[in-house]
């Protein structure tokens, strides 16, 4: 039996689909019950600031997907998650991480999730690492200045990012929780073509007929209009840390690892688009069964 948690997020939608496709016995673990019933699969409702509704989760699993929200509460949870997995007898955990993960890493996330795979590999249970780099579908946070404005605003300058299809990155961890060549080692997933935010909106117009533009901003800007909409200011701050980052190129990567895991190519901007170009430019994004 495997367990999926995080499972009515983006990726989880997509592992869920996955693992329905190739006929395997799973179930979801989620927070709200509605949700659960809406992935019209098996579940069970928990939480992991509630660790013994997340042992009651583990009866009978031996193999689970280990994917929650990244707040400051996430190593404790995770870990305890872990800890939890190895006295159920779980044999097998697959870790959604991100690229750079380590105790020296520049933004709080990859600390905390570099913090999480050292406690999964001295857990003695079975590993496998995925470090997926920036999703296709971050680009819905956009939306409302592409249904607006035709436009996307941000602080990458020219940097180049190896966008990924969430579909791919669902693939890669049904075929890791089921494959057991794949067990001790970590992927980082990248899509096949690292592009720039420029050729992001070159390939949005394209699709869509109408003139798209990216505009660069100082990220000082960026911040401060980001709070002066709403956004909390650490939550700004830490989209800053991440942008100047991402215009360093350091997600400019391209890698096998999602044919190593599949055996095929992951999958084009452009198809992305072909699925989504309507809901992009109307905000009318819902994530997949």
């Amino acid at each position: 039996m495997i367990l999926v948690s995080g499972a009515s997020g983006t990726i989880g939608r997509y592992v869920v689909s996955h693992l329905r496709a190739k006929g395997e016995k799973f179930k979801a673990l989620v927070r709200d019950e509605a949700k659960g019933r809406a992935l019209e699969c098996d579940f069970v409702v928990g939480d992991f600031d509630q660790p013994e509704s997340i042992a009651h989760a583990m009866r009978g699993v031996t193999r689970f997907f280990l994917n929650s929200n990244v707040t400051d509460r996430v190593v404790q949870q995770q870990n305890t998650a872990i800890d939890l997995a190895a006295l159920a007898g779980v044999e097998r955990v697959v870790k959604l991480s991100s690229p750079g993960a380590g105790p020296d890493a520049p933004i709080p996330p990859a600390r905390w999730h570099g913090e999480i795979e050292a406690h999964l590999r001295a857990s003695g249970i079975g590993w496998v690492i995925l470090q997926p780099t920036v999703f296709m579908q971050n680009l819905f946070h956009n939306a409302d200045t592409l249904s607006a404005q035709r436009k996307i605003f941000g602080s990458y300058r020219d940097g180049k990012i190896g966008f990924i299809d969430a579909y791919d990155i669902g693939a890669c961890a049904a075929a890791a929780l089921t494959g057991a060549e794949h067990v001790g080692k970590s992927f980082i997933l990248t899509g096949r073509e690292p592009i720039d935010y420029d050729e992001v909106a070159r390939k949005m117009t394209a699709k869509l007929g109408e003139p798209v533009t990216y505009v660069d901003m100082p990220v000082e800007h960026f911040v401060a209009n980001a709070v002066a909409r709403g956004l909390p200011p650490k939550m700004a701050e830490f989209f800053g840390k991440m942008m100047t980052m991402l215009a360093s190129g350091s997600a400019a990567r391209r890698t096998d690892a999602v044919r190593e895991l599949t055996g095929r190519e992951p999958r084009t901007f452009e198809a992305f688009l072909d699925d989504n170009i309507h809901a992009l430019f109307t905000n009318t994004y819902s994530s997949p069964k």
